[in-house]
């Protein structure tokens, strides 16, 4: 399958996605979401990969793909404020 020339912007209800996604890849979204929010609570890499029951790798993969991408960055800063001075890698100027 070839990929789409035009990106499109849709909105698709949260609904809807749980309705298209496999168990397996609905599983592997939310632990994305996780991810996030342990990286926000200042964990460890390898802590992260031991709660949630994924390689470190996958760990640094996300921290990479958020990094890389200032959007992402922007997204979860706003909808997921950070509850540590560690944030991405850096510390934060502001107190928790």
């Amino acid at each position: 399958m070839s990929k789409p020339k035009k990106e499109r912007n849709l909105n698709i209800p949260g609904i809807l996605i749980r309705e298209l996604l496999t168990n397996s890849e609905l599983r592997m979204v939310k632990q994305r979401f996780l991810i996030i929010k342990l990286i926000n609570q200042g964990l460890s890499v390898r802590k992260i990969a031991e709660q949630i029951g994924v390689g470190t790798d996958t760990v640094v993969r996300m921290i990479k793909k958020i990094e890389s991408n200032p959007k992402i960055k922007e997204l979860i800063q706003k909808n997921h404020p950070s509850t540590s001075k560690w944030i991405f890698g850096q510390v934060s100027s502001k107190e928790p």
